[in-house]
């Protein structure tokens, strides 16, 4: 695509905050010269006024009216001058605005493009699997002794399907800051539902669990699934191996904790794991991938949580720890 496409696309795309700008633009000139014009008959009107009281007193009157007049028309073109002034920064506050709101519109159209290609890469592979698996269950090619064991590849890649396209429904919740549907859960329940059906999809995957003091939490189930799922992920990919998950409960929050043994990061890099489409081995960070944990800390903050990261070191493993308000006994 030459320039001139990619001037006309994105003048296309971002019609409405040009036409907005132009119309701030042409304010700007319109006050200028209502202001010049104001102060024209404010001179005006004093001249008149000065002519009227010459004409009419003399002596000590003359002079209360005419210093009487000088302070009035003083607070006129100071009134004018603080419109002005005001008006002045109401323009350049708003011409600042529209420039953060076009800038961050096109920050959400690059992630949204990103976000497509990455969705239609990792597509590819689970559908591909699921088709050769299906032609080959159907010109009989798959002996019998090994048809479960490749039904249950099949399923694993269905999982994996599900598993983006809940990942693709998240980010687009967390992105148009989407209120989630928080009610009363109990933590082992809902840490053991998500864990049992963790170990129906990845049964090989070494995930011990130590539960801590039973409890009520204000959360989407949903959404905790979700963040959990993407954060035994990232350990199946780099935690080394064995991941333990541990619960409890300090000033009224209630922390989920999943450690790993793997990888780790350099301290200094804990936030940089939260930003999108941050991946393996970019800026500096080695841990974190894609949109997941993006995804994860915002439903964290929509639950009036957070989900915060730790490691001491490359090598050295990471924490990742989920906290959300306890229901208050009465509450």
């Amino acid at each position: 695509m030459n320039r001139r496409a990619q001037l006309k696309a994105w003048v296309a795309s971002n019609a409405d905050v040009l036409l907005l700008g132009a119309c701030l633009a042409s304010v700007g000139p319109l006050m200028a010269w209502w202001s010049v014009l104001v102060r024209r008959n404010i001179h005006s009107m004093d001249q008149m006024l000065r002519v009227q009281v010459m004409g009419e007193f003399d002596g000590t009157e003359r002079a209360h009216r005419l210093e009487s007049l000088d302070a009035a028309t003083d607070r006129q073109l100071f009134m004018i001058a603080g419109e002005s002034a005001l008006a002045g920064l109401l323009l350049c506050i708003l011409a600042v605005v529209l420039f953060m709101v076009a800038r961050h519109r096109r920050a959400e159209a690059q992630r949204m493009q990103l976000m497509m290609q990455l969705s239609t890469h990792q597509l590819k592979t689970p559908l591909a699997g699921v088709r050769a698996l299906l032609q080959s269950l159907g010109n009989g090619s798959i002996p019998e002794a090994v048809r479960s064991r490749f039904i249950a590849q099949g399923v694993g890649e269905c999982d994996r399907l599900e598993h983006l396209v809940e990942t693709t429904l998240a980010y687009q919740r967390a992105v148009a800051r989407q209120a989630v549907r928080t009610e009363r859960a109990s933590t082992r329940q809902l840490v053991g539902n998500i864990l049992d059906h963790r170990r129906s999809t990845f049964p090989d995957e070494q995930v011990g669990w130590m539960p801590g003091e039973e409890l009520e939490v204000t959360c989407d189930g949903d959404a905790v699934r979700v963040i959990l799922e993407n954060l035994l992920d990232n350990a199946r990919k780099y935690g080394g191996g064995h991941v333990e998950v541990s619960d409890g409960v300090c000033a009224g929050t209630w922390w989920l904790e999943v450690r790993d043994r793997g990888q780790g990061f350099q301290p200094r890099d804990a936030e940089r794991l939260f930003e999108p489409f941050t991946r393996e081995g970019g800026r500096g960070v080695s841990h974190g991938s894609g949109l997941g944990l993006y995804i994860s800390r915002q439903l964290a903050r929509q639950m009036r949580g957070e989900l915060r990261a730790r490691s001491e070191g490359v090598g050295q493993g990471s924490v990742f720890a989920l906290e959300l308000p306890v229901v208050k006994e009465g509450g």
